[in-house]
């Protein structure tokens, strides 16, 4: 007796080569019963964003665009799923959906189960919530930074940006810094004041002094590794750092502002600092 089943793999995300480590972020279902793939995946990109510095969030949801594009395409054509060989999924889908060339994303070996007498729905419910954790919910550890940068560009809304730098850049957005590595990184605003001053949020408003003390301390290092860029072409990097809510993680707060007072090339703007930073940063561009 023919029973139905379904085979699966998961879409990970892998931010380093040299990392054994990675992240759901899709899941591939084919069902037997159908002929048919269904795939689904990570919207946003949150949980990576707040994990990883220099995400390629771009690049990544163009990915996942382009599989599932080619996912419909390829299930309007008949021809291409009667050629599909059900015991070599992983060969059909380097082939037509996702190609094992070192990207950051990379589909899992396929699992099996059978079907019983489960529907396609349900079993689907069950992959997903076993898989793929939903998206950081905005009640839930929402990253502040957004926030602060709000606050400091706010300030400088009003001001006319194509006449500030008609004659000389004194205003950036996106501005990108390659170390010596080839590494990139990213800041949102630049603005020039003798020295080219990076824009960079950091918020500790976080629930554990745990997550605290490991987020000062993967900052310290991404500035130390940026310690030569700001030498060799004279850049500052202004750290405007979001305060925890609680009282109970000042402590916590206090000892990841003096581990960020570490980083060479470097300026700590408190929160409640921003509107008289702005005035500055308003002051030097204007002039």
């Amino acid at each position: 007796m023919k029973k139905d089943f379904y085979k699966y793999c998961v879409l990970k995300y892998k931010h380093s080569p040299f990392l054994d480590e990675s992240i759901n972020i899709g899941l591939l279902i084919f069902f037997s019963n159908v002929g048919k793939f269904s795939f689904s995946y990570s919207k946003n990109l949150s949980r990576i964003k707040v994990i990883y510095n220099n995400v390629p969030e771009r690049t990544i949801k163009e990915y996942l665009k382009q599989i599932d594009k080619r996912l419909e395409r390829l299930s309007l054509n008949n021809d291409v799923f009667h050629k599909l060989e059900i015991d070599d999924l992983s060969s059909f889908i380097s082939k037509y959906i996702l190609p094992l060339d070192g990207s950051v994303l990379q589909f899992s070996n396929f699992k099996t189960d059978y079907q019983q007498d489960f529907k396609n729905d349900f079993i689907e419910e069950i992959l997903l919530n076993k898989y793929l954790i939903e998206d950081i919910k905005h009640q839930f550890n929402q990253p502040k930074e957004p926030e602060l940068l709000h606050q400091f560009y706010d300030n400088l809304r009003g001001l006319d940006f194509n006449l500030i730098n008609r004659d000389k850049k004194r205003f950036f957005v996106d501005y990108t810094v390659t170390n010596e590595n080839g590494n990139e990184f990213k800041f949102d605003y630049a603005w020039q004041n003798g020295s080219l001053n990076l824009v960079k949020p950091i918020s500790f408003d976080l629930k554990e002094s745990k997550s605290i003390a490991e987020k000062a301390y993967k900052n310290l290092g991404q500035f130390i590794d940026l310690e030569n860029e700001a030498k060799n072409n004279n850049l500052q990097y202004d750290l405007i750092i979001g305060r925890p809510k609680f009282k109970s993680l000042f402590k916590d707060y206090d000892h990841a502002i003096s581990l960020l007072d570490k980083i060479k090339y470097a300026r700590i703007i408190e929160e409640n600092e921003i509107d008289n930073y702005s005035l500055k940063a308003i002051k030097a561009i204007t002039e």
